[in-house]
């Protein structure tokens, strides 16, 4: 006979509650009661989390993010360390028969252990779509009726297949446990049920109060133990730690460090990249990057002088590859482009390079993490700086080897204090390549390149840092050229402020020449709901990270990307064009890709005709056709403004 109560282990499947036929609960319960399986279309937010080591319950509690006890994801009572998981993870969510194709099936990405509980947050590569997730709920009270669900050993099988759930009674409750007794119900907890949600079910939505840890297990098959009693590790007073842990602010480094550069051999061996050769970069803990605690990272990635027509992948290690590229570079120019890359579980990205021969550096500016920075604002894209015609600034070119400083505040949206600038920068009339530096005005001098360009028009969208009065200083290295500048958003003085960015494995929108598509057709517009492509209710998501990919176009011209209005001014001529550009091509290149934050529409509720929400309009301004690659990179919800 057990004389201590068995911690809950991983099974090779989730963790089942054991329900007597002859139980009989409460009519609120009913739904869920008995040896029978949950009904379709109940309890869909309760996951399955499984590695190498095997396999426990979660609940979702965000879109993006399940919680779990600790114990599943570690053997031996390792700590789990807080950043990309050190062995492949995957979650199951929306399904309760596990024999079905409902739900999803998706990776996890990053964890964050809680600091002192049996308590781990894990975020999936995209959201649960159509998945409902859980709301915390109040505190427990002795004598309170509760449902546990789960999906391992029942009182007949080892591994059923399908959702189970059954009525615990409250039996007493501390600051950071509760204990259930089955022993009424004819229920209990067996073994891999670590993890599992403890759920207040009434009337209205179920509401999350605990998760499984330990249990007697009586009752469950192949166990002699009579005992029906189980702990729980309380969560309803983790709303606080859950809203901050699932932050993803962001983070500028001081002055911006080369990940990789193949000339000279920093982060990987020196020699150009051939055609389908792939080099894995560390990110982590290099650079000014932390070691842990890190989603992701903003970089800078330049294709140097390749022999041939070239492009370049960016990706987390250990990933697949995606299919769309992430700088496209022609024969014999030096070329960059910024990406927010997520970070692999052994803390590196991939670089894919695809063409005959070219040199790659990749500079690293800033971080992603829930442990500080700020979160993010997009604003309507507005031009701010113009040095033809003295917009922001004074008229005329920037030298070589010149200065301009900015003013981003005011006005314009970016309040002061705000740490970052978000910019869609053109340089214009280059007789020759060069690049730019940012740094903010009166602070540390930063060095490194924010754009690399080519003759001509190139335009790219960045990252700058700011001072403390919204000012942001540029130097030019290279010929005389002109900067046009727009803002699309900003990075708040605090996580608390703004929204925080929900990474996404890069999802490809669209890619016009698909199945023989035709391009965007000169003054035609092209529409796109973001939210439909996650699978976000309505008015969730209110802007977007986006790369955009312009390819083959016939003549030279720019694209205007702005929130789905629902109605658009014409004349005999075309549309009238309100926005600015943020992605600028001349005919003869084959591809410019540029990253960019964009809001989309919102319903408002307002009279006349609603915008579909999530929708964003994308513009093609040119007397020509251009094909276009859009590729979704993360969304975030309303901004907060003010501190709470």
């Amino acid at each position: 006979m057990r004389t201590t109560r068995s911690r809950l282990a991983k099974g090779s499947a989730f963790v089942a509650v054991v329900v007597a036929a002859s139980t009989i609960i409460s009519a609120a319960a009913q739904a869920v009661s008995g040896v029978s399986p949950v009904p379709a279309g109940t309890y869909l937010f309760t996951a399955k989390i499984q590695n190498d080591l095997g396999a426990c319950s979660a609940a979702l509690v965000d879109p993006t993010w399940v919680i779990t006890t600790t114990n599943c994801l570690t053997n031996g009572g390792q700590p789990v360390v807080a950043g990309p998981p050190t062995r492949p993870t995957t979650v199951t969510v929306g399904r309760t028969d596990l024999t079905s194709t409902d739900g999803h099936v998706v990776s996890v990405t990053s964890l964050v252990p809680h600091p002192s509980r049996n308590v781990v947050l894990a975020q999936l590569d995209r959201p649960a779509k159509g998945v409902t997730p859980i709301a915390l709920g109040a505190a427990a009270t002795v004598g309170e009726q509760l449902m546990a669900a789960g999906f391992g050993r029942t009182a007949t099988e080892w591994v059923p297949d399908k959702l189970h759930a059954g009525a615990f009674a409250v039996s007493a409750v501390t600051g950071q446990t509760l204990t259930i007794d089955g022993t009424d119900n004819a229920t209990s907890l067996c073994k891999g049920d670590a993890g599992g949600p403890l759920v207040r079910a009434g009337s209205g939505a179920p509401q999350l109060v605990a998760l499984h840890d330990s249990s007697w297990q009586g009752g469950c098959l192949a166990e002699s133990e009579t005992r029906r009693t189980a702990t729980e590790v309380r969560v309803d007073d983790l709303g606080d730690w859950i809203a901050q842990s699932t932050r993803n602010s962001y983070v500028a480094l001081p002055t911006g460090g080369a990940l990789l550069d193949t000339r000279s051999g920093v982060g990987a061996p020196a020699g150009p990249r051939t055609g389908g050769s792939t080099t894995d970069v560390q990110a982590l803990g290099v650079a000014g990057v932390p070691a842990t605690a890190v989603t992701a990272v903003l970089v800078d990635v330049t294709a140097i002088n390749p022999t041939t027509n070239a492009y370049l992948i960016v990706y987390p290690s250990g990933s697949t590859r995606p299919a769309m590229s992430s700088i496209n570079a022609s024969a014999g120019e030096t070329i960059s482009t910024t990406q927010v890359v997520k970070v692999g579980p052994d803390g590196k990205l991939s670089v894919y390079s695809q063409g005959d021969s070219t040199h790659v550096r990749i500079d690293v500016h800033g971080y992603f993490t829930n442990t500080g920075g700020g979160g993010l604002v997009a604003l309507p894209h507005t031009r701010v700086v113009d040095t033809r015609n003295g917009t922001g600034t004074t008229t005329g070119t920037i030298p070589g080897g010149g200065s301009r400083t900015f003013t981003l505040t005011g006005e314009y949206g970016i309040p002061a204090g705000a740490s970052n600038a978000l910019l869609e920068v053109t340089v214009v009339g280059a007789t020759g390549g060069g690049y730019l530096t940012a740094s903010p005005t009166g602070g540390t001098a930063d060095p490194s390149s924010v754009l690399d360009y080519a003759s001509g028009i190139t335009s790219q969208g960045v990252a700058v840092k700011v001072s403390s009065t919204g000012q942001v200083t540029f130097v030019n290295r290279g010929p005389a050229v002109h900067l046009v500048m727009t803002l699309q958003g900003y990075v708040a003085a605090s996580p608390t402020l703004g929204a925080d960015l929900r990474l996404a494995q890069a999802i490809q929108v669209v890619d016009t020449r698909a199945n023989g598509g035709a391009p965007i057709k000169a003054k035609d517009d092209l529409f796109l709901n973001l939210g439909d492509v996650l699978g976000l209710p309505p008015n969730a998501m209110d802007g977007a990270l986006i790369s955009i990919t312009a390819i083959s176009p016939t003549t030279s011209g720019f694209l205007t990307v702005e929130p789905d209005r629902g109605i658009y001014a014409s004349t005999p001529d075309g549309p009238i064009v309100t926005n600015p550009s943020v992605s600028n091509f001349t005919a003869g290149h084959h591809a410019r890709t540029t990253m960019l934050v964009t809001k989309v529409s919102r319903a408002e509720g307002r009279i006349g005709i609603q915008p579909t929400p999530g929708r964003i309009r994308i513009l093609n301004v040119s007397s020509g056709t251009v094909h276009l690659v859009v590729t979704l990179h993360g969304w975030f919800s309303q901004p907060t403004v003010t501190d709470s």
